[in-house]
């Protein structure tokens, strides 16, 4: 009788060794050990939500003390009469920090508004970075949406950021959020949106056209083109000088254009045409900062990201 013998190598072929079993679990649990790390870093380094001490929280110290108390007695009225908790926050540097990030993190921290209605509003202003939010809770994205939210950044604190100064853009801002939750709020106009006259710049283009190819021939020629540019400007003057300008040049250029069409060389001569009419040729756009003392805290309300971020 003949035996089965075992063949070795067969055998370990069929088992791998020890460490290639292990291999992909340590891959695994490396993996998941970097990335909770990273995570718990991040944390470590984010910068940290400063204390709710009132209304107005001013660490950047943007505000002038009578500014400040003035503002939060008004923040505070609204509240009394709203119930709805509007908080500003200053600070000097986000420090590499996300702005809506940061913004969402003050605010579920801070717990503005009440709890289920969640009616609570933060203004945000980072001097160092030139950046402003507006984050709006739950209950309020109805009456405060992104776009009105945005609309104020830029037509209210935007405008008297850009001239330095800070109090009187944070006093608009708070206002006018206010009176947008209270329905009451009328936004100006953007002075980048107001109507330029065109129809003033297009008749000071035609009129010095016509002014100049009437006296572009002969002697006059020189006077002509002058007298076009300079017509089309002044008349075009109401638009601002940049587009009198432009008005200007074109007014010269048509008025070349009309005395070629009419017959006229800039030399004075009239062109050989087949129709010669007599007459003139015509033709036809940081740290400490203040804080109010009264005693303000949130009233557990939540926010989901609503709201609108800007620069100056």
């Amino acid at each position: 009788m003949f035996s089965a013998r075992k063949n070795p190598q067969r055998s370990s072929e069929a088992t791998p060794p020890v460490s290639s079993r292990l291999r992909p679990r340590w891959i695994t649990f490396l993996s998941i050990l970097g990335l909770v790390s990273i995570y718990l870093l991040s944390d470590a380094f984010a910068l940290d939500v400063p204390p709710l001490t009132g209304r107005i929280v001013d660490l950047a110290n943007l505000l002038p003390a009578d500014v400040a108390a003035s503002l939060s007695a008004e923040l505070g009225e609204h509240e009394r009469k709203t119930g709805n908790q509007i908080a500003v926050l200053t600070v000097p540097s986000l420090e590499g920090e996300s702005l809506e990030e940061f913004s969402h993190r003050v605010s579920t921290t801070w717990k503005l508004g009440r709890k289920g209605t969640d009616n609570g509003v933060l203004l945000l202003i980072v001097p160092g970075e030139r950046r402003i939010r507006i984050e709006v809770g739950y209950g309020l994205e109805g009456a405060l949406t992104d776009a009105k939210s945005s609309q104020i950044i830029r037509r209210e604190i935007v405008p008297h950021f850009k001239s330095g100064d800070f109090a009187a853009g944070i006093n608009a801002g708070v206002k006018a959020i206010m009176a947008t939750i209270e329905g009451t709020y009328t936004a100006p106009n953007e002075p980048s949106q107001q109507s330029v006259p065109w129809e003033i710049f297009f008749i000071a283009i035609v009129i010095g056209a016509l002014v100049g190819g009437s006296l572009f021939g002969g002697t006059l020629k020189s006077v002509g083109s002058i007298l076009s540019g300079l017509l089309s400007f002044v008349i075009a003057l109401p638009t601002g000088w940049k587009l009198a300008l432009v008005a200007a040049v074109l007014g010269m250029l048509a008025a070349v254009v009309i005395s070629a069409l009419s017959g006229v060389s800039p030399s004075g001569r009239r062109r050989r045409s087949g129709w010669d009419y007599p007459g003139w040729g015509g033709g036809l756009g940081t740290g400490g900062g203040w804080s109010s003392s009264d005693s303000f805290s949130g009233g557990g309300g939540d926010f989901g990201g609503g709201g609108a971020s800007g620069r100056w």
